[in-house]
């Protein structure tokens, strides 16, 4: 592998290229808001509202006693 910068774009402000000393972003910067971005919740995950991970059966139960 060679330290040249890659022709991929920086995974979080999508400039190319991406650094290779940075993988996958394009500096230092790029990478602390991307962790400051993880550490405030700001990636989430979009939920159905009827999804309930405390109900009492899960969608894949099937109603069978198997054991």
């Amino acid at each position: 592998m060679s330290s040249k910068a890659d022709s991929r774009p920086c995974a979080y402000c999508r400039k190319v290229p991406m650094v290779a000393a940075f993988k996958p972003f394009c500096s230092e910067g790029c990478r602390a808001r991307d962790l400051n971005a993880w550490l405030s919740d700001r990636y989430v995950l979009p939920a159905n509202a009827q999804d309930d991970e405390l109900s009492d059966t899960s969608p894949l139960d099937n109603g069978d006693e198997a054991g």
